[in-house]
């Protein structure tokens, strides 16, 4: 009796099949982040003069706050874009640390994610 051994299914297969759908996903948080960045740049503190110290606080505390948002939001396009310059590459879905396959249930919620959880953790840990 002759046995066949079937070939084991690549472990970016699972993430090949879904290419598709988590392009759109990343294509769609570009837009978004696209829209916020521009959103953000164009949104200037009040005019006028500051009547006491609580006001100029104020606008001092609302510039630092809409510069954190700009920076993370400009974070998050960098990653979104090194995700999809990955999938163009065929690298997507490939850890850039240790090259193990990222899983899908990953992908499908961090689609940018470019680390495994463990070398996630572990660039997390040493923060």
């Amino acid at each position: 009796m002759s046995s066949i051994t079937m070939p084991k299914p690549s472990p970016y297969a699972d993430v090949a099949d879904q290419l598709p759908r988590l392009r759109g996903m990343l294509e769609e948080h570009r837009r978004f982040r696209l829209d916020q960045l521009a959103q953000l740049t164009t949104q200037h503190p009040a005019g006028g003069r500051h009547v006491d110290t609580l006001d100029a606080s104020a606008d001092i505390a609302r510039v630092e706050v809409s510069a954190a948002v700009e920076a993370a939001a400009r974070q998050a396009l960098d990653d979104i874009d090194g995700a999809l310059t990955r999938m163009n590459l065929g690298r997507y879905g490939c850890c850039a640390r240790c090259h193990a396959p990222i899983p899908l249930e990953r992908l499908l919620a961090i689609p940018q994610a470019s680390l495994c959880m463990d070398c996630q953790r572990r660039a997390e840990h040493r923060r």
